[in-house]
């Protein structure tokens, strides 16, 4: 399946990237001490860092040279037979792979190493690959058999994982109030699929990704608390992302226990990537298992039932099911024997007659939801294209497109490799009808990524990066069939390639910090009782109350007597605001200005325009003209939790003041 460098290109591989990391780890520093204005001649701290970072670099520059002589070869020789040799092989082997495996995490997670790393790419990644070199020679020393590379490669992916789950898991926590922009509302709209349960009231069914939302309801049947509610999310998250891995891998040719799962663990990784939210991997794993190539009825069902989910889920996966159902036919099925008219005309029977099916469905689902005002649900088509996000830029310091080149070219580059090997398999339709799909879907996800409201990671991305796989899949791992009819062949790709495949999908989430969530219990209720008592005394006065942000706290019945208002949450209010919804925007103007509640409850408001080089300057600006303004003009702050993001306000008395 995949080469193996000999023993001095494997070095010197070894020791070039880590020479570059030390080169990219003195830069980091080096801006951050201008940042900090620091004086490194007059600091003995920063000097000691400098000197070693400066050794550790000559020194891997000595281990580069080392393997261009015999004495280098003799020295590495020497260096594996110690492993092999030694008595303590097997104790320090397995002390060198749990350091390599978990001492990532543990830094990434401890608050003085965070504070060290200072936030720096470069160390944080030296860190990273030192690890991996320790928990590399752990493998080597438990399993002698196993390749340098192989190991590292290994230690790398495994390490990868183990952070990418426990990133999500300072999520699970009791903390009362709404921890990040939407998380309130992935509390709230799960809630309104089951109203009567929950509010003792029937109230439509929300706007934004149903699906979504119908996945996180089912908590709500038992009355789950809040903290529960977190779990479910990160669960069903990495549960529901995994399971596309086995079901797709059962369709290929992979040999070997331990291909097998290092393949899986990067599939994994590449998934998240984006990432791929997990309501769409519902449809995706549909058509994984349901289709056939031997049953017409069976594949037919995959594709409506996956197109049905997809139309209640987003607009652009509209089509994908279809996609990914004549993507297979076309891997699986030869042209040999057939006119390509009669070839072509099933793949795009489900093409069209799957987009299709998803475009009824939402119809269906906007009919049930008990929304009037269908044009709601159509807002993306009207919001604007923000182009200067296709580049680097304040909100995605990558910028959309070069993130996905980045992201993606490795797989392409790949895909060349294996397509120039094998081109005597495929038909030039075949590979033409495969590719302009995954063409298709990448053009698509980089428009949709350029909406405003996007364009800060590659999650637009994610039907694109989907197909990519399983394309990529299908070729490396002889999942298709040739023109003769016969089951392909694997390829055995060179290592390099391989190497360049783990970069992004490693980088995604290693990039970010561990920690636990920690908050004060008696504070937090004393904010909690004072909500309370805000709410008894509007009530007592016969006035209405609008939650924009913290409605979960309404659903999970946190504050008592609290009439829900099911109009201006705060994402619905903002894809309005984004999209120039009219007649919606109006009517909460006019809302507004009859000063219709007597409280409102939302994340403190600071009217502030900001300049277009700030982090997602016409998201906010939107919300600060069109949403914003409109309270500030007719409603005066009350109170104030800084803390937890909360603040009450209520009707300005007497000649209005707008900021």
């Amino acid at each position: 399946m995949m080469t193996q460098p000999s023993r001095p290109v494997f070095w010197r591989f070894v020791f070039a990237g880590l020479s570059i990391l030390v080169l990219l780890s003195a830069w980091g520093y080096l801006n951050r001490s201008q940042i900090l204005n620091v004086s490194i001649p007059d600091s003995r701290a920063w000097q000691t860092l400098f000197i070693l970072l400066g050794i550790f670099f000559i020194m891997t520059l000595v281990g580069i040279g080392l393997t261009y002589s015999k004495i280098g070869d003799r020295l590495w020789e020497w260096f594996e037979a110690l492993g092999e040799t030694s008595k303590a092989a097997r104790p320090l082997g397995i002390i060198l792979a749990v350091i390599g495996l978990f001492g990532f995490a543990f830094v990434a997670w401890h608050p003085f190493f965070g504070t060290l790393l200072m936030g720096q790419n470069g160390p944080r990644y030296l860190l990273f690959f030192i690890l991996s070199i320790a928990g590399m020679w752990g493998v080597k020393l438990l399993r002698r058999e196993t390749h340098w590379l192989a190991a590292l490669i290994g230690v790398v992916l495994i390490q990868s994982v183990v952070h990418l789950l426990l990133v999500y898991v300072p999520r699970v926590t009791a903390y009362p109030f709404a921890m990040g922009w939407s998380e309130t509302s992935r509390f709230y709209y799960p809630s309104l699929f089951l109203t009567e349960h929950v509010y003792g009231a029937k109230y439509p069914w929300p706007i934004l990704h149903p699906t979504l939302h119908l996945l996180l309801a089912p908590p709500y049947l038992f009355d789950a608390p809040l903290w529960f509610h977190r779990f479910w999310q990160v669960a069903i998250r990495y549960i529901l992302v995994a399971a596309i891995v086995p079901v797709l891998m059962k369709r290929l040719k992979i040999q070997g226990t331990a291909v097998r799962w290092l393949v899986a663990l990067w599939m994994f990784l590449f998934l998240f990537m984006g990432p791929v939210y997990f309501h769409l991997a519902v449809p995706v794993i549909i058509v994984l298992i349901g289709f056939s190539t031997q049953d017409d009825r069976r594949s037919w069902i995959a594709v409506l039932l996956a197109s049905l989910w997809c139309g209640w889920s987003r607009l652009n996966w509209y089509p994908m099911p279809g996609m990914i159902a004549a993507v297979l036919y076309l891997m699986e099925m030869p042209v040999a024997g057939k006119s390509l008219w009669r070839y072509l005309f099933k793949p795009a029977e489900w093409f069209a007659i799957g987009t299709l099916t998803a475009i009824l469905a939402q119809r269906i689902y906007i009919a049930l939801s008990g929304i009037p005002a269908s044009e709601l649900f159509y807002t993306s088509l009207t919001s604007d294209l923000l182009w200067d996000r296709l580049w680097p830029n304040a909100s995605y310091f990558l910028g959309i497109l070069p993130a996905a080149l980045l992201a993606s070219l490795p797989a392409w580059l790949v895909l060349f490799i294996v397509l120039r090997s094998r081109k005597q398999d495929w038909h030039p339709v075949r590979l033409s009808f495969v590719f302009a799909a995954v063409l298709v879907l990448f053009i698509g996800g980089i428009i949709v990524s350029l909406k405003i409201g996007g364009g800060a990671n590659l999650h637009n991305m994610d039907a694109y990066f989907t197909l990519l796989l399983i394309v990529l899949s299908y070729l490396v791992f002889a999942g298709y069939k040739t023109e003769t009819g016969e089951s392909a062949k694997p390829v055995t790709l060179y290592w390099f390639p391989v190497v360049l495949l783990l970069l992004m999908p490693v980088w995604a989430y290693t990039q970010f910090n561990l920690g636990v969530t920690i908050y004060d219990q008696v504070r937090t209720r004393s904010v909690l009782a004072e909500l309370q008592k805000h709410v008894d005394e509007v009530n007592a006065n016969g006035g209405e109350i609008l939650f924009i942000t913290q409605r979960h706290l309404i659903s999970m019945h946190m504050l008592k007597g609290v009439t829900l208002v099911p109009e201006y949450e705060r994402e619905d209010l903002m894809e309005m605001a984004m999209g120039d919804n009219v007649q919606y925007l109006g009517q909460f103007r006019s809302d507004m200005q009859t000063q219709r509640f007597a409280l409102i409850v939302v994340d403190p408001l600071n009217y502030k325009v900001l300049a277009k080089d700030r982090s997602f300057a016409d998201e906010n600006n939107v919300w600060v003209r069109r949403v914003m303004k409109h309270i500030l003009c007719n409603y005066r702050e009350e109170a104030i939790y800084p803390q937890d993001d909360i603040a009450l306000y209520v009707p300005q008395a007497g000649t209005r003041q707008c900021p």
